[in-house]
């Protein structure tokens, strides 16, 4: 039935669009600087389809202590080569899977398997004894079945957000309105999830609707493949159009590919931002007295590739030899880098590459972050287990700001709670397990440090919800409709974080 129903709307709206004929704003080089095109594109649904990637792949839970010793293929020789002989079989059996998430003793163990990687598990299994088999499940047998449904899902609200558009600039021309089409409809964007190029014109839209609180920056570098990196700034100016010195945020998203809820969230935040101002009185004083500092997408290669390609991919785009692909970006930045937490392994999903800050989209945003002098707090956006980690990934040792970091990372906890009821954990991050090369441990550590002047920045990765795929399937597939309700939640602890660590800054190390 939504198949149809996406079929008829979709159609509507085509036939719905062909009457408009009022020009479009598109992105020009300056900063804020939009000249006017064409609408052709403006209410086109996009068809999303993706490839066989995932065809055999599964999602099992199972002891990975109790099954280290099984053999996935990995010869001797790339052990030899990209393992240390101190490695336990338990890293390297990980190493070769895509771990979704873990316990700290590896006893309960969530990863999604390649169908010759099941076939090699199973057949093992089936020499184990009684007792080691029901110490293993398969969550789901299909993944590419998985990300098929969500396909439909989202094609069915974008068949839906497409006669939205089209009626709406029907509308305005019946009505004789000389209202511009715009790139975006914010009362329907939320409801379904993006492609990179859809996020960008949603920036757009916000630093052409709010001229004086945005400044769109183009790039800030470009990726591995060479995408453009784009970021804003959101700000109120003085009466006189001036930019005064203020207290700086850092949001970034999607350094993970795959982690599209974390993408969602810094779009639901930067508009949380601008639609209250000057009608919510703690933004607008926020806007007023902050400046903050947004990279909406980090890994635009990897991000791009989640929507044509493999929907699960998680690294950056980098060729690197023998077949394999992509750097894990949150195991790149120049912090501990190598250190442990991170694999040396290229086919590993948490590989590292081969030196600290060796890919472009670390460089660009150490490089940006760098310039900004008055940062206090920024937070990497991740999906998924409902966690607030704080520094630090790489040691078990208490960081010098622990107690200061937890009253935050404990309040932002209570509040999430409070919204809808969701419980998420706070913690350090080596409490979850050991990582290093991490972009939060950077935030905190002595690099951007000193390259802020010596002030400490309050510094967390959230992973946002679900909390689990133990008692379902969701996992980095969060269905369109929590985008809104995980939203609200995190505004609603973002407030906090924001009047908090302004008003309270860390101390110097």
């Amino acid at each position: 039935m939504k198949n149809l129903l996406s079929v008829s709307l979709a159609l509507s709206a085509a036939v719905l669009l062909a009457t408009t004929t009022s020009a479009l704003p598109v992105e020009s080089q300056g900063r804020n600087q939009i000249v006017f095109n064409s609408p052709e594109h403006l209410c086109q649904q996009r068809e999303v389809s993706f490839s066989p990637d995932l065809k055999g792949h599964t999602l099992i839970r199972f002891n990975a202590k109790k099954f280290a010793n099984i053999d996935l293929g990995l010869s001797e020789k790339d052990k030899q080569l990209y393992f240390d002989v101190h490695d336990e079989p338990v890293d390297i059996l990980l190493s070769q899977l895509d771990v979704w998430s873990q316990n700290k003793d590896k006893t309960d163990v969530l990863a999604h398997l390649t169908k010759d990687q099941y076939d090699m598990f199973t057949q093992a299994m089936t020499t184990s004894t009684p007792r080691d088999i029901n110490e293993w499940q398969v969550v789901d047998h299909d993944l590419q079945g998985t990300v098929a449904k969500e396909a439909g899902t989202l094609n069915y609200y974008a068949a839906l957000d497409s006669l939205n558009c089209a009626m709406s600039n029907l509308m305005n021309k019946v009505n004789k309105k000389n209202k511009r089409p715009t790139r975006v409809d914010f009362t329907t964007w939320f409801n379904n999830y993006h492609p990179h190029d859809d996020i960008k014109s949603f920036y757009l839209q916000l630093a052409e609707d709010y001229k004086d609180l945005v400044t769109y920056i183009p790039s800030i570098g470009k990726t591995v493949e060479g995408r453009d990196i784009f970021a804003v700034k959101i700000t109120a100016r003085e009466e006189d159009g001036s930019l005064r010195e203020k207290p700086q945020i850092w949001w970034q998203g999607l350094q993970h590919a795959r982690e599209w809820a974390g993408g969602s969230t810094v779009q639901y935040l930067t508009h949380h931002l601008l639609s209250n101002y000057g009608k919510k009185d703690k933004i607008t004083s926020f806007l007023q007295d902050v400046e903050f500092i947004i990279v909406p997408i980090m890994n635009i290669d990897g991000y791009d590739h989640t929507w044509t390609n493999n929907r699960l991919w998680r690294k950056n785009r980098r060729q690197l030899n023998l077949g394999a692909y992509g750097v894990d970006l949150n195991r790149n930045w120049n912090d501990h880098f190598g250190q442990g937490g991170s694999s040396n392994f290229p086919w590993s999903e948490t590989y590292r590459g081969p030196s600290a800050a060796s890919e472009p989209e670390v460089q660009a945003l150490s490089k940006f972050f760098s310039e900004h002098k008055r940062i206090v707090g920024a937070i990497d956006f991740h999906c998924y287990s409902q966690l607030v980690l704080r520094p630090e990934g790489w040691t078990t040792t208490e960081a010098k700001h622990e107690k200061e970091h937890k009253i935050v990372g404990d309040k932002i906890v209570e509040l999430i709670e409070g919204v809808h009821g969701k419980k998420y954990i706070s913690e350090p991050s080596v409490a979850l397990y050991k990582t290093t090369g991490a972009a939060s441990d950077w935030f905190y550590g002595d690099e951007a440090t000193k390259a802020n002047n010596g002030q400490p920045i309050y510094s967390y990765t959230i992973e946002l919800r679900p909390s689990d795929t133990f008692s379902g399937r969701n996992g980095f597939i969060l269905p369109p409709e929590e985008i809104i309700p995980l939203g609200e939640e995190i505004a609603e602890a973002m407030e906090f974080f924001v009047d908090y660590v302004v008003k309270h800054p860390l101390e110097p190390k």
